[in-house]
């Protein structure tokens, strides 16, 4: 059907236009930031340029949906009228204008923020009283930005022109119900298009501004994405942190710590392998050695009795996608949104495994899940790990991998934390990495060889950890083999807790050995203990082992790795080293909305302006006792800590100053 086909081709000829000023944008934001990007080769720089096209199609197709629409929409001669093709031409020249204005107006943002603008942009704008007297400012000191949008916008108007001059077929002398049968299947397919590439291709999930960071080095992908996109796919995290003026920022340094270095001599770095393993929902909860009961967890309680096992130690936060920026970055969960899923997720961050680079080492990610869940491979990428080893890595290894792989997340943890010893007996030495493990998680499913050796109980992630921590011992079986094991400190945490056994399920439990006092089934329960996990430092060619009861959380990981290490590399840290003795130790979680820093036995709630609760954890498990007006004086040594944390917190997340300055 020549009629139809006519404006099949008139929109991809104007799509194509919207295509070229998104690829002149580009190239304007790279003349403007290039020292930001110098050594990037005209490979690096054509593949970018590639990449980048795929995140451009997917906002201008979502942008463009009307026109689209008009132009695929079956029908016949009533689309060549002129009032039609008027809306569809200024439908589409004065929002893909708007759109080039954006690109094109963030290329000198950039420089200030480096990071592509995300929704939050548009609040600043709309709450910013002094907008209007500083936009002709803005006009006269960047004068070749809306130079530059003008010609163009004159560009985009001048090769639209073009498409309007195509001459109508001759009319067909289809009947309708031909015309229909043509039209109709044309248009669902034309639909179907659409939808790949609003999604910006056929993978899982559609693309995110995380995803650049999968294709290209956390460094480009500032050139890789557009900021339409950014702001578009920003919007339902839209909501920015508050900045606080609590103390001056040499106080809050001084209160609270964030910027570190430990003054050890170059030739006293200690050059051991590093593996922090991550155990997906292991509470504290479910330890007999932590809890005086049987537990669920007896290899991980085995290997507490060997390490140096922090007793009073907490997740920063309750999601999988909190732990890994807490422990590879210390950057804690202090938001609504998760840090990896935030308006701040283009900022850049230091991490463990880039300081461990720069010393030489092989850095690793293992996680046997799906590739780009919860974008685990990304944030591994902008974190700096050299390389990420997940579930299409596995299935390269092994020919009869899927018969390992659980039908939900990726690959059992019996099968796939051997291959992670095995895999890291390939690397050069010293190397850092870091596995997550998979299988205690919903739906709490084991493989058909090991049901009868973990039955069901009534909470049925119990199963599952038994079944984890006996893959955790396969591994350490294997490792133990291999000649990197006496050089190698183990980190072991759980990401976060998991479920908390009700009074009703814990009366269930069969045996009195297998039930929690009533004690800690309240203490579990209340805001601190819901964040409790096990954390242990295991060197088995080193005599760290024993206690230590004071307070530690996910986010003091980091720190205390690299001076156990004897490192001098300056860092960013929301944490402090559990081997220093500077007072500070605290734990700090964001809850429903509240502040919570957590010290020694008692825990205090602030909401960003006041404080609204302390309690003693140990002689108050269900906090029913308010201390806010009975113990001032213990609120006057915890509220200044959580106000310290908290306004570096925002201000290094809203200014991108997560690395040491």
């Amino acid at each position: 059907m020549k009629e139809y086909n006519r404006h099949i081709l008139l929109l991809a000829e104007r799509l194509l236009i919207a295509l070229l000023m998104f690829f002149l944008a580009r190239i304007f934001f790279l003349v403007l930031n290039y020292s930001h990007f110098t050594g990037l080769g005209f490979t690096r720089l054509f593949n970018d340029f590639l990449i980048g096209a795929r995140f451009d199609l997917s906002t201008l197709v979502y942008l463009n949906i009307p026109v689209i629409l008009l132009h695929i929409i079956p029908g016949g001669s009533f689309k060549d009228s002129r009032i039609y093709q008027a809306v569809i031409k200024y439908y589409f020249l004065v929002v893909n204008s708007l759109l080039l204005l954006v690109n094109l107006s963030d290329a000198r943002f950039f420089d200030f923020t480096l990071k592509r603008s995300t929704a939050y942009i548009l609040k600043l704008m709309g709450d910013s009283g002094e907008m209007p007297s500083l936009l002709p400012r803005f006009l006269t000191d960047y004068w070749y930005v809306p130079l530059t949008w003008l010609v163009l916008t004159a560009l985009a108007w001048y090769l639209y022109s073009f498409t309007e001059k195509q001459k109508s077929p001759p009319s067909s002398h289809w009947n309708v119900w031909q015309k229909a049968a043509y039209q109709i299947p044309a248009f669902l397919f034309m639909m179907l298009l659409t939808l790949v590439g609003a999604r910006g291709g056929i993978q899982p999930k559609p693309l995110t501004v995380l995803h650049a960071a999968q294709y290209v080095p956390a460094r480009e992908t500032p050139l890789v994405l557009n900021t339409p996109f950014t702001i578009m796919h920003t919007l339902k995290y839209s909501k920015g942190l508050d900045m606080k003026a609590y103390f001056t920022p040499d106080e809050c340094q001084k209160i609270f710590p964030t910027q570190h270095k430990y003054d050890y001599p170059d030739s006293s770095f200690r050059k051991i392998n590093i593996v922090v393993i991550l155990l997906e929902s292991f509470s504290r909860e479910y330890s007999g050695y932590l809890n005086d009961y049987k537990g669920y967890m007896p290899f991980l309680d085995s290997l507490m009795q060997q390490s140096l096992l922090f007793t009073h130690a907490f997740s920063n936060g309750l999601r999988s996608i909190d732990a890994i920026p807490a422990i590879v970055s210390g950057i804690p969960d202090l938001m609504e949104n998760p840090f990896i899923y935030s308006v701040y997720n283009t900022n850049y961050v230091g991490s463990l495994a880039e300081i461990l680079n720069e010393k030489g080492y092989e850095t690793a990610f293992f996680h046997g899940g799906n590739n780009g869940t919860m974008s685990f491979d990304a944030f591994a990428n902008l974190a700096g790990f050299d390389g990420y080893y997940g579930h299409t890595e596995y299935k390269k290894e092994y020919d009869d991998s899927e018969k390992y792989y659980d039908g939900y997340w990726g690959v059992y943890d019996h099968a796939y934390l051997p291959y992670v010893a095995w895999k890291l007996n390939t690397f050069r030495q010293p190397f850092f990495a870091l596995e997550f493990t998979l299988s205690s998680h919903n739906p709490y499913k084991v493989p058909d060889d090991f049901k009868e050796k973990f039955p069901e109980t009534d909470v049925k992630i119990l199963r599952v950890i038994r079944y984890t921590d006996y893959a955790l011992r396969q591994f350490f079986e294997e490792a133990s083999k291999m000649p990197w094991f006496k050089n190698t400190l183990f980190v072991i945490s759980a990401d976060h807790p998991g479920h908390s056994f009700s009074e009703q399920e814990n009366s269930r439990m069969q045996n009195e050995d297998e039930k929690l006092s009533d004690y800690d089934i309240k203490y579990y329960h209340n805001t601190a203990g819901s964040y409790a996990i096990p954390i242990l430092f295991y060197f088995p060619g080193d005599s760290l082992y024993g206690t230590n009861n004071s307070t530690m959380q996910q986010s003091d990981i980091m720190p205390s790795v690299l001076d156990y290490m004897k490192c001098n590399s300056p860092f960013m840290a929301f944490g402090s080293s559990v081997f220093c003795d500077r007072g500070n130790r605290v734990a700090f979680q964001y809850v429903s909305g509240f502040y919570q820093i957590i010290r020694g036995d008692y825990n205090l709630l602030f909401d960003g302006t006041v404080s609204l609760a302390l309690f003693n954890n140990r002689k108050d498990p269900e906090h029913l006792v308010n201390l806010l007006e009975v113990e001032p004086e213990k609120v006057r040594e915890m509220e200044p800590l959580i106000k310290a944390i908290v306004q570096q917190y925002n201000l290094r997340m809203e200014n991108n100053r997560l690395d040491i300055e």
